[in-house]
């Protein structure tokens, strides 16, 4: 089945489970999906500031060999964290055929 077959009508939603407030600019959360059957995906957004920053931090600590990689499995980078952005992402993936390529199902009915 293409992804538009499967992912038809499907809910996302944004997992933030920090007592924090979300900073929309600078973070990395889940997504996740549930298809109209109930199967669910998750991956990771991330923002370009976010990965900025590891990047910075693993220069100082000395984690990725000093700063020199970032690795982080099923990551999608994008410039913000909103609804509207991991929406357009999303439905992007879809129409392309490779939503499946980045998201890894949770459950499965």
């Amino acid at each position: 089945y293409s992804d538009a077959e499967v992912f038809e009508g499907y809910r996302s939603n944004i997992v933030w489970n920090s007592s924090e407030p979300l900073n929309r600019d600078k973070e990395a959360v889940e997504v996740r999906i549930e298809t109209k059957d109930g199967a669910e995906y998750s991956t990771d957004f991330v923002t370009l500031n976010f990965v900025s920053d590891i990047f910075a931090k693993n220069k100082k600590t000395g984690e990725c060999a000093y700063g020199s990689y970032f690795a982080m499995p099923r990551m999608i980078i994008v410039e913000r964290i909103d609804k509207s952005i991991v929406k357009k992402t999303i439905d992007d993936m879809i129409n392309n055929n490779e939503l499946r390529n980045y998201f890894k199902p949770v459950r499965n009915k």
